[in-house]
């Protein structure tokens, strides 16, 4: 059994992997603030563009879903690098593409490669040395809004700098490339022993033994569902309840996105230092609290720069909800983690794509009820927190 241990060197090493969780991020990303440019140089309607984020969405759940059987035959390293060696022709073929046919498959199976991707990295971060399982999921995860904060910097860059809307893909063909060299040097020589392989065949069966655990790591796929529900309506749709319900314009709009995005980081770096410390479901159901009381002020205030103080406060609330829950349900049980991250990743995808439908459906009645459904649904993570915490005093469940 491998040893685990604290070390800052074994943090390092992980950092194609934390890497991995960025360029994900920059590509779903990174095409949002450009779909105008692109429909302008393609005819394409900027509406159907739109689609090319649900096609990814689906992809990367299909990809997390199955990566798990690709370590039955092969190993994390190789699934990765042959995952991002694939991914560089399809990057180009998009900075050539304007059929929007072409754009939704090349969406969809590079969403399906980035998914693979991700729960082949997830699976090195549960197999390292590091003790504090919490600490290192958190740090993996927090790269994932980073990317979602940087993403909209390189776009306008770009296009700010006369420089073609092509050009963003060249730069994420760019970091794949860097990753492929520091995956090779951190991480090629690594020897995945055989016990870590042989999690890929062990039967469900052998994982779900305990009754109590089993419903606990239900109700954290249900906490997952939920909140991945409720922090997309506000990634995705506070600039549009904003313009539209607060008459703001655009840029601070997205200032108040960004301002959201930005402390989501900085809430989970805070997470990076207190966890191990205090208890994971106590912060979650702090957290969880600080997000309700924050949407629900958004919903109902005017002022500006009261909204751009709440949108923040949200952040911070949340920030580490999501890193905490994939580690307490990766770890619930000894054996198959992999297959474990498996399950909370695809209801992570899950709760991201209900998010369009609750906001389409809910918008047609009012735009107050469709902004409510963010504090709704974390209502609804918090009473689910609550029920962990009292089956985990009643089984004395870390």
């Amino acid at each position: 059994m491998i040893e685990e241990k604290d070390r800052a060197a074994d943090y390092l090493t992980q950092i194609p992997n934390f890497l991995s969780a960025f360029i994900f991020s920059v590509f779903f990303n990174i095409a949002s603030p450009i779909l105008i440019e692109i429909s302008k140089s393609t005819g394409i309607l900027t509406s159907n563009l739109g689609f090319i984020f649900t096609f990814f969405t689906v992809g990367a759940a299909l990809g997390q879903l199955t990566s798990v059987f690709y370590n039955r035959k092969f190993k994390k390293i190789q699934v990765i690098i042959v995952g991002y060696i694939v991914l560089i022709p399809l990057t180009v073929i998009l900075g050539f593409s304007t059929s929007l046919i072409l754009f939704w498959i090349i969406y969809f199976l590079s969403g399906y490669i980035f998914g693979i991707i991700w729960m082949q990295s997830n699976q090195f971060i549960l197999a390292s040395r590091v003790r504090n399982k919490e600490r290192i999921i958190t740090i993996f995860l927090t790269f994932y809004p980073l990317g979602a904060f940087i993403a909209p910097f390189i776009s306008s860059s770009v296009i700010g700098a006369d420089f073609s809307w092509r050009s963003v893909y060249y730069i994420i063909i760019f970091m794949i490339s860097i990753n492929i060299i520091l995956y090779i040097i951190l991480l090629g020589r690594k020897n995945e022993n055989t016990e870590i392989q042989n999690e890929a065949k062990i039967p469900l069966k052998e994982i779900f033994t305990d009754r109590q655990k089993n419903l606990i790591f239900i109700l954290i796929l249900m906490a997952i569902f939920f909140y991945c529900s409720s922090e997309t309506i506000v990634a995705t749709w506070t600039p549009t309840f904003l313009g539209e319900a607060r008459n703001m314009l655009l840029l601070p709009a997205s200032f108040a996105l960004n301002l959201f995005w930005l402390f989501v980081v900085i809430g989970r770096l805070v997470a990076i230092i207190i966890s191990g410390r205090i208890k994971s479901t106590k912060i979650m159901l702090v957290l969880s609290i600080l997000a309700i009381v924050s949407m629900t002020a958004v919903s109902l205030i005017y002022n500006k720069y009261m909204i751009f103080i709440l949108i923040s406060m949200a952040g911070l609330g949340y920030s580490a909800m999501f890193p905490l829950l994939i580690s307490a349900g990766s770890t619930i049980f000894e054996k198959g983690r992999g297959v474990l991250a498996t399950f909370l990743f695809f209801s992570s995808n899950l709760g991201i794509a209900s998010a369009a439908a609750i906001t389409k459906f809910s918008s047609k009645t009012s735009m107050l009820l469709s902004i409510s459904f963010s504090f709704i649904l974390m209502a609804v993570v918090t009473i689910i927190i609550l029920t962990i915490i009292f089956l985990s005093g009643r089984s004395k469940t870390p």
